[in-house]
């Protein structure tokens, strides 16, 4: 994805160890658990599109054109929506957009002919509190399934 992706790891030496043993144990649950997160991860996004708020759940700063028109930011003609995907990885999870201009939305920048125009960040993909506990819940539940 050459757009804007998100591939978390995992630190916690005990969240590594469940994750191992559902790898080894069982992995057919191993990829049903990564395919729950990648779902539910692109729902967050396009959740997050849809209700004009960030990852983290703050409000959404609305783009020049979106007030213009009048409509929703990032959501015009659903071709950045829509482009949210997620690809199971060696071990992981990959969630993001493939389309260019993915990143420029999600960490903003200047753009456009000489860089004229400055493209406020909406990072509309991200883990905080709420998204690190609803994965937690996932792998919880994989490895339960195990046991």
């Amino acid at each position: 994805m050459s757009g804007v992706q998100l591939r978390a790891g995992f630190s916690n030496d005990l969240i590594r160890l469940h994750l191992a043993r559902l790898a080894i144990a069982n992995a057919e649950g191993y990829v049903t658990a990564r395919e729950d997160i990648g779902e539910y991860m692109v729902g967050e996004v396009q959740d997050n599109i849809d209700g004009q708020k960030l990852y983290d759940g703050s409000a959404m700063p609305q783009s020049k054109a979106a007030i213009k028109r009048p409509g929703k930011t990032l959501i015009d003609k659903h071709h950045l929506y829509d482009s949210y995907v997620f690809q199971l990885a060696p071990g992981a999870v990959e969630i993001g957009s493939a389309l260019v201009y993915a990143a420029i939305h999600h960490f903003g920048g200047k753009t456009g002919r000489k860089k004229k125009t400055n493209i406020v960040a909406r990072p509309v993909l991200g883990v905080g509190p709420k998204q690190e506990k609803r994965i937690g819940d996932i792998l919880i539940d994989a490895v339960g399934a195990i046991q």
